[in-house]
C-alpha cells in the first residue's frame, strides 16, 4: 500500500495590501520587468529590518487553518530557516514552520484527510541557474503552506482532494487563483523510506509523479537495492523523478526565532470576528442542498462556486429550490459561458431571476420564453414582468386560443397529419412547431400535444 503526504504552497490572495509580507514593495504575480518591485528589506541589504508582518496576510492565513478544521495556535511566531542558495538573500527564509514553531493552524482535518499545520512563510526569489540571474520581484511574497498527514493511498484520490480544497478556499478568496499551487509530495509505498518530491507544480503533474515513483519504489524494493530517506526532483517532461539530496533534518536549517519581528497575540474576540464571517464550506452547503431535495450532480455545481451558492440560498427562499437550481446549474451557467465571463462579472442578480422564475413555477411563461430571457438579460438588466407584459410573452392559458391554433396547424398541413395518423409519430413534432410559431412561442408543448392528439 502506498502513503502519500502533501506539503501544499499558495500564494496568498491580498485583495486590499497587494503588499509583501515585511515590506511595502507591490506583490506582483504577472508579467512584470524583473528586480522592480524591491527595496532593502526584500533583497537582504545590510542593515535593513522587516516591517511588521501584513495584517491582512495573517488574517487570511488564520482563515484557511479554521476552514480546514485547524486549533488556531494563542500565539504566532515567525523563525529564520537557514540554508545557503541564490534565491535566499538573507542566508535564512522568515517562516512560521521549524523546530520550535508556533503555526497558525495545527491538527485540522479536511474531507477526511489530516492537517498536521497551516503556517505562512515569505517567497524566496527566482534564481535560473542557467543563467546565474535573480529576480527578486517574488522575494518576499506572502505564501501559505498547508502540511496533510500521510492519509492518501492514491493519486487519484489526491487529485479530487485538492480540487475540492481549492473549491473551499476560493470561497474565502484566500489563494491567488492566477498564480497557481505547488505541492512536495512525500511518497512511500509498504517497506521503502519516505521519499519526497519538490516542487509539482499542478494537479496533473502531481498524478503523474505520485505514479512515477509508486513505480520506482516498488522496482527499488523488487532489486533489493538499499536505499534510505532522500528528497528527489520532478522531470516533467520526461515524467521521471531524479535524485537531489538525502532528506535534510530540522538540525540542517538551524532554526531560530526571528530576532527583529515580536510573537503575534491571537486574542479570543480577533478569533471570533474571522470566525463570524467565515461562509459554509462547500461540502457541508452539497449535504444541505441534497437534503432540500437537489439531486447530488446539480448541488455539486451550486456549491462549486460560492457566487451560485449564494444567489441559489437567497433565491430559493422565494422560489421552489428543485427549479432554482435547475436555472441557475444551467440556464445561468449557459449564459455565462456565452458571453465569456466569469460569473462574478454578470449582472444579473436575484432582482431580477426570482420574478423570472417564479413566473416559470406558476406557468405564467413557458420554459422557451424563459430562457430567450435569460439571454437577454445577460446583455441588459429589466424590469423582468414589466418586460413580459409589453412583448406580450405571457403563456397561452386560453384553451379556446390553443384550441383554434391546434385546428389551424391540422387544417394547413393535411399531409403532416396524414403521416401522423399513418404511424410516423415524429410528424407531430413539425405541428407542434407551427402552433409554437404561431403563439409565439408562449404555448406550453406538453399542452399543444395533448390537444393535437386529441383533434387528430
Amino acid at each position: 500500500m502506498v502513503r502519500i503526504g502533501l506539503e501544499i504552497h499558495g500564494y496568498v490572495n491580498l485583495e486590499q495590501t497587494k503588499k509583501k509580507l515585511f515590506c511595502e514593495c507591490f506583490a506582483e504575480h504577472g508579467e512584470v520587468s524583473p528586480n522592480t518591485n524591491i527595496c532593502p528589506v526584500c533583497t537582504g541589504q545590510p542593515g535593513s529590518k522587516p516591517m511588521l508582518p501584513n495584517k491582512e496576510a495573517i488574517d487570511k492565513a488564520v482563515e484557511i487553518g479554521l476552514m480546514l478544521g485547524c486549533k488556531i495556535s494563542p500565539k504566532l511566531m515567525f523563525q529564520r530557516k537557514h540554508y545557503s542558495y541564490p534565491d535566499l538573500p538573507n542566508g535564512y527564509q522568515k517562516t512560521m514552520s521549524g523546530s520550535y514553531s508556533m503555526p497558525v493552524g495545527i491538527n485540522g482535518k479536511f474531507l477526511g484527510i489530516g492537517i498536521q499545520q497551516v503556517h505562512l512563510e515569505e517567497d524566496p526569489a527566482r534564481y535560473e541557474p542557467s543563467t546565474g540571474k535573480v529576480d527578486y520581484n517574488r522575494s518576499g511574497v506572502p505564501l501559505i503552506e498547508i502540511v496533510t498527514a500521510p492519509d492518501f493511498t492514491s493519486a487519484e484520490q489526491v487529485e479530487n482532494w485538492l480540487k475540492k480544497l481549492m473549491t473551499t478556499l476560493a470561497y474565502i478568496k484566500a489563494i491567488h487563483k492566477d498564480a497557481g499551487i505547488k505541492a512536495d509530495v512525500n511518497i512511500n509505498i509498504e517497506r521503502h523510506p519516505r521519499v519526497e518530491v519538490k516542487n509539482v507544480n499542478s494537479f496533473s503533474s502531481i498524478v503523474r509523479a505520485i505514479n512515477a515513483e509508486e513505480k520506482r519504489q516498488k522496482k527499488v524494493l523488487e532489486s533489493k537495492e538499499k536505499t534510505e530517506q532522500h528528497t528527489r526532483a520532478w522531470d516533467d517532461l520526461n515524467g521521471v523523478t531524479h535524485f537531489m539530496r538525502s532528506k535534510e533534518t530540522a538540525e540542517d536549517y538551524m532554526f531560530i526565532p526571528e530576532p527583529d519581528l515580536p510573537v503575534i497575540d491571537i486574542k479570543d474576540d480577533y478569533l471570533a470576528k474571522l470566525k463570524s464571517r467565515l461562509p459554509e464550506r462547500p461540502d457541508e452547503k452539497i449535504k444541505k442542498y441534497e437534503n432540500m431535495g437537489i439531486e447530488k450532480e446539480n448541488a455539486e455545481v451550486l456549491a462549486s462556486e460560492i457566487i451560485l451558492a449564494e444567489l441559489f440560498e437567497k433565491i430559493s427562499k422565494s422560489v421552489d429550490p428543485i427549479l432554482t437550481a435547475k436555472w441557475l446549474r444551467r440556464e445561468f451557467v449557459r449564459i455565462t459561458n456565452y458571453n465569456q465571463k466569469e460569473l462574478d462579472e454578470m449582472k444579473i442578480t436575484e432582482k431580477e431571476l426570482i420574478p423570472l422564475l417564479k413566473l416559470i413555477q406558476h406557468n405564467k411563461i413557458t420554459e422557451k420564453t424563459g430562457q430567450k430571457i435569460m439571454n437577454e438579460l445577460g446583455l441588459k438588466l429589466f424590469d423582468v414582468e414589466k418586460y413580459v407584459k409589453d412583448n406580450r410573452l405571457e403563456a397561452v392559458s386560453d384553451k379556446g386560443d390553443l384550441e383554434k391554433f391546434c385546428r389551424e396547424a391540422i387544417k394547413e398541413n393535411p399531409k403532416v397529419v396524414d403521416d401522423y395518423k399513418n404511424g410516423n409519430e415524429k410528424a407531430v413534432n413539425f405541428l407542434i412547431g407551427q402552433i409554437m410559431r404561431k403563439s409565439r412561442g408562449t404555448a406550453s408543448p406538453d399542452e399543444v400535444l395533448r390537444l393535437l392528439k386529441k383533434l387528430i
